[in-house]
């Protein structure tokens, strides 16, 4: 069979396995790739291609595009690497500038012993997708779902889409300005859904989203929206040791302002996926190891650093709602990413800075300069 005498859609992957003899999966390391979010990125591969027989006996190239600006971190980052996935088929290569995108394509393509293997591309300043990963194929460079098991050049699967919708109760739920800080004084409507839980990333969630302007909401512009993670200890306690509840508070006195607003709340959450308990065990060893910072905390307690997804909440703005543009309200990169996916350019980001307290200094800092929070401190 030949590439181009094939319907790309409805290609299986029984087919790709027949043609292709080796899989490889290229990290590419960019001149700043924060530590924790290399982290991310390798757990999320880890996590997503267990039991997948096309990973079985892959490749790992580690691809250091020329970060030697910051070497220190750079050998942080492929030391975790080498220790994460333990095998023979493990390469580590460094380029001495920064080459551009086709150029690395090409020098990957060119590590490759088998000119035709499938290469599996991921920028380590974002979460690994199977679903959407770039790949590269002889000649070419297309999209791989490895839910469906084809190829596709759209900026999103089919499978992916609006075909799979999440089933939601609906309700009107008045709340009070008031109990969240507003500045106003009459009651603001909004409308209250629901899902039942499902699975995303390994994790039992659950999305509920308060609505304003729920009539309008459908081909809506410029809306504003924020994905905020259930975190029991900021949010209901109002805890000093992070800045959840504040930002909570923040985004819903910006939908007293507006017309039309979207609050989604995911609920499971907790601890960045690791639970309330194993959070609070984190947090146990933070008291007494001052020294620790929060994601070797979580390593700790066995949990992984980040395994939070957010495309679920993505479609249920596209899908449901059916916004046409937004502006997500959030400082963490992989929440803007799932938006990105469906909505493209019609999807911009605002951050939302915090002014550090005596509590949580020391985590705000790590949440930049460890996962790549961009524009949370003032």
């Amino acid at each position: 069979k030949q590439l181009g005498c094939v319907n790309l859609k409805s290609n299986t992957l029984r087919w790709l396995q027949s043609r292709y003899e080796s899989v490889v999966v290229a990290f590419i390391l960019n001149e700043y790739t924060p530590y924790g979010m290399a982290l991310h990125c390798f757990d999320s591969f880890l996590r997503q291609s267990k039991g997948k027989k096309l990973f079985d006996k892959c490749g790992i190239i580690l691809f250091d595009n020329g970060s030697f600006n910051y070497e220190d971190d750079a050998k942080k980052v492929l030391g975790g690497g080498r220790k994460l996935f333990e095998r023979d088929h493990l390469s580590i290569f460094s380029s001495r500038q920064q080459l551009t995108t086709p150029k690395v394509h090409a020098a990957i393509k060119a590590m490759c012993q088998n000119p035709s293997s499938v290469i599996f591309l991921t920028r380590m300043t974002t979460r690994f997708d199977l679903v959407q990963s770039v790949c590269l194929l002889p000649k070419m460079a297309l999209n791989f779902c490895m839910e469906c098991g084809s190829f596709y050049d759209a900026s999103s699967c089919p499978c992916s889409g609006a075909d799979n919708p999440i089933i939601f109760s609906v309700t009107s739920l008045p709340v009070e300005p008031s109990s969240f800080g507003g500045i106003g004084t009459s009651t603001m409507e909004t409308t209250c859904y629901v899902s039942d839980n499902f699975d995303e990333g390994g994790l039992k969630v659950q999305i509920t989203a308060l609505v304003k302007g729920n009539r309008r909401i459908k081909g809506a512009d410029n809306v504003i929206v924020r994905i905020h993670s259930e975190r029991l200890t900021g949010n209901v306690f109002y805890s000093k040791k992070c800045d959840c509840g504040e930002q909570k508070h923040k985004f819903m006195q910006l939908m007293e302002m507006e017309k039309i607003g979207v609050l989604v709340y995911i609920k499971g959450h907790e601890g960045r996926g690791a639970g309330l308990y194993n959070k609070i065990k984190a947090y146990e060893i933070l008291d007494t190891e001052s020294s620790k910072n929060h994601i070797d905390a979580l390593s700790d307690v066995g949990c992984q650093s980040d395994i939070r997804e957010y495309n679920a909440a993505a479609r249920f703005l596209k899908y449901t709602l059916e916004i046409k543009s937004l502006r997500l309200f959030s400082n963490n990169l992989q929440k803007f990413e799932a938006v990105k996916k469906l909505f493209g350019s019609y999807g911009s980001r605002q951050s939302m800075p915090t002014i550090p307290g005596e509590y949580n200094e020391k985590y705000l800092q790590e949440k930049v300069s460890l996962c790549g929070h961009d524009g949370l401190l003032e």
